[in-house]
């Protein structure tokens, strides 16, 4: 049974004009779906306060160690993913900290705090591993 994927971001101007739009594989469909709930924030999906990632909420805390940072991330990622991506079992995720510069203006540089992440797991579907990696940038949080 082959199922349809839509790759993100959706393209209204194809699907009005009743056009097919851009297909993608299984792989490509989990990591386009963790991004989201990666990136959103939590309560900013109206039909289910639950969508999201508690990355946001410690967006600007500067008291929290990064240990407990990590910890706190890691706990609620882990409940998001579960809840809402259930192509994916045997979840893993680790998460690590680190400074970078980054460019925000043509002769500006700024000092981030990069928070790398590798979500690891089986598709439910063919028992494939799976894999996830991205970084993300916070205080405020931001992705490139």
């Amino acid at each position: 049974m082959n199922k349809i994927y839509y790759a993100l971001p959706l393209n209204f101007g194809r699907l009005c004009k009743k056009k097919d739009h851009e297909h993608c594989t299984l792989k490509e469909s989990i990591s386009q779906h963790l991004y989201l709930i990666i990136t959103t924030a939590l309560g900013d999906c109206l039909y289910d306060e639950t969508y999201g990632c508690s990355i946001w909420d410690s967006d600007f805390d500067n008291e929290i160690n990064d240990s407990r940072l990590k910890a706190q991330i890691k706990a609620g990622l882990c409940l998001s993913i579960k809840k809402h991506e259930n192509r994916l079992e045997d979840l893993g995720i680790e998460i690590s900290f680190s400074q970078a510069l980054v460019n925000v203006g043509e002769h500006v540089t700024s000092m981030k705090k990069k928070l790398d992440l590798v979500v690891t797991g089986t598709l439910t579907q063919t028992d494939e591993p799976f894999v996830f990696s991205g970084y993300f940038f916070m205080g405020p949080l931001s992705y490139y």
